[in-house]
């Protein structure tokens, strides 16, 4: 039990009256009540705070101001404080008027993990990355990683190419060349792209030449098969008799048996991932021979009976309404199996019992690792890998481990088109990240303003250029500004100022926690134009010059580094005070 006494000599001033901090009282560092006394004809100096507030009134009466509404309140009466609204409380008696003021910084805010890995999709070194492939995974997972860093976050950044998916070894057939030279010269047009772009992994593995990580596959392989998890099937897989070609994937150019559009066995259009035996009208994606069938083994995994293990999961994350219908869709199928392995004289990939196994089981084997650990974990993955990012990895990996951890959140987007079409590694229709000689800190912005989080987004160098000259106008107008700073005064941001920077950091802070990069885009854009476009003294231009920094840190960090370099060079007394975030 905690008994605490209050002498009012300890008490101190603060907004006007009198208050006294109440020590820890559970194990939430979060809550912060504060007992307050103010003299008879005294009054609370009229404030806002980004915290939302509550006063319980303990004993007298007074009138409560909020925003512009004011009322009589007495002791019994508990009063709300909307966020960022001004407030003033008046004793009108002639004793005290005592209350209980409790604010709590992490109402609206959730508390962030200790440690987090963040995973991105890994790409396919069948092409170069282009701006459509930057929009999605990598930069999403690139300015969450910075956010949380500037946070005192411990996170770890994962990724790598994805080296076996037969769309490698088919491109370099179509060559002449070999797949292993084929691959390594475009996982280096990956890496460069992703320098270019300013994007770094801490971790980025090679598939195809990590012997520890192959075993470690055909481990999981081996249980899964003894557990009885995955299972041998007899299927009529498609067959090209002029190539003697199993078409799987990039082989199969057929029909999606669910909404007719063009599929290889993913679905770009409907997101459903279907057996190449489900396909209709194959042709022989290399020659274009219409497919005959012919009786295979093959490797499966119900994903219809394991699909329950991962339902509530599901439920947790804030998904798209396009996601959540496809997971409706899923459900709705009786008996949908996803192929595991199968015979194939050309595949580069892993072999298992005379067979190769199907890339998307190896990437399930591989985040088995990730299933274990305790860190948050958040992957960041694009709509038409859904299907198995969402529930076929998740379910095969609770299959094999009920206490499997999967992803604690998501980052998802829609295509980013580019003039009006989509982006073409095969028809050369995109914009290369290597080859990209625009300023990189403005495209990175740029594409995170227009980031096809839910819905589909058009990118054009017109648009692009229109947005990087204005940008570039109004940072050579804030630098300009912090240049000709000259007005030494010692003194803190006026409480106005004060006010703005808690709800910029606040509203950000929002806006990350609820995965919404578009939205923090937009919010630094605004905040930009606040800095650049209101006239402030010394003190207060450099209080927001440097909350505008910490925000445009994760997605500008060299325009960052060099604002926080300009207002570091300043005289002492103009440097910009560390706001502290409380109420009373």
């Amino acid at each position: 039990m905690n008994i605490t006494s209050f002498n009012q000599a300890e008490f101190k001033s603060a907004y006007g009256i009198l208050c006294h901090s109440v020590p820890k009282l559970g194990p939430s560092d979060a809550l912060k009540p504060t007992f307050c006394l103010i003299k008879p004809g005294d009054q609370t100096t009229p404030h806002a705070h980004f915290e939302p507030e509550f006063f319980f009134i303990i004993r007298g009466q007074g009138i409560m101001t909020i925003g512009e509404n004011s009322r009589s309140i007495q002791a019994g009466d508990l009063v709300k404080i909307p966020s960022f609204t001004q407030h003033q409380l008046t004793n009108t008696e002639n004793e005290s008027l005592e209350f209980l003021s409790v604010y709590t910084e992490s109402l609206d805010v959730p508390d962030l993990p200790e440690r987090v890995l963040i995973t991105a999709a890994p790409p396919t070194p069948n092409g170069p990355l282009h701006l459509g492939h930057i929009s999605g995974p990598y930069l999403a997972a690139d300015i969450v990683a910075r956010y949380l860093k500037l946070k005192h976050v411990d996170v770890v950044t994962h990724s790598g190419t994805d080296d076996h998916q037969n769309y490698v070894s088919e491109k370099a057939h179509s060559l002449n060349t070999t797949t292993e030279e084929f691959r390594c010269g475009h996982r280096a047009r990956i890496q460069r792209g992703l320098m270019n772009m300013d994007i770094s992994f801490d971790e980025f593995i090679e598939p195809a030449t990590d012997y520890i990580y192959q075993t470690k596959i055909q481990d999981f392989f081996g249980r899964a098969v003894k557990s009885k998890v995955i299972q041998k099937d007899i299927l009529s897989i498609p067959h090209c008799e002029s190539c003697d070609l199993n078409l799987v994937d990039v082989h199969a150019d057929g029909t999606c048996p669910i909404c007719q559009s063009p599929s290889r066995g993913g679905c770009e259009s409907c997101g459903i991932v279907v057996m190449p035996n489900e396909l209709l009208n194959v042709h022989c994606g290399r020659c274009g021979q219409l497919a005959s069938t012919q009786p295979t083994e093959v490797y499966t995994f119900n994903l219809s009976q394991h699909l329950p293990l991962i339902l509530d999961n599901l439920k947790q994350l804030p998904l798209s309404l396009r996601l959540k219908r496809l997971i409706s869709g899923i459900q709705q199928q009786p008996n949908l199996k996803v192929l595991v392995a199968y015979a194939s004289k050309e595949a580069d990939g892993i072999k298992v019992a005379d067979q190769t196994l199907h890339v998307w089981f190896e990437m399930a084997a591989h985040y088995e690792s990730h299933a274990t650990q305790s860190k948050h974990w958040i992957h960041s993955f694009g709509f038409d890998n859904s299907f198995h990012y969402l529930m076929y990895i998740p379910a095969l990996l609770r299959a094999m481990n009920p206490q499997a951890r999967l992803p604690d959140a998501v980052l998802t987007n829609e295509f980013l088109l580019l003039d009006g079409a989509k982006f073409s590694t095969s028809r050369g229709h995109a914009i290369w990240a290597d080859e990209f000689e625009g300023n990189t800190e403005h495209v990175r912005l740029y594409l995170t303003q227009i980031r096809p989080s839910e819905h589909t987004t058009d990118f054009s160098m017109n648009a692009f250029n229109a947005f990087s000259e204005d940008l570039k106008m109004k940072l050579d107008k804030l630098f300009k500004q912090l240049n000709e700073l000259c007005d030494i005064r010692a003194g803190k941001p006026n409480e106005r100022t004060l006010f703005q920077i808690q709800k910029f950091t606040r509203d950000l802070d929002l806006a990350f926690s609820q995965n919404d990069l578009r939205g923090a885009a937009q919010l630094i854009l605004g905040f930009l134009d606040s800095v650049v476009y209101v006239q402030e003294d010394s003190i207060n231009f450099s209080a927001k010059a440097t909350a505008l920094a910490q925000g445009l840190s994760p997605f500008m960090p060299e325009t960052a580094k060099r604002i926080l370099s300009l207002e570091t060079n300043m005289p002492t007394t103009l440097k910009s005070p560390t706001i502290e975030h409380g109420a009373l």
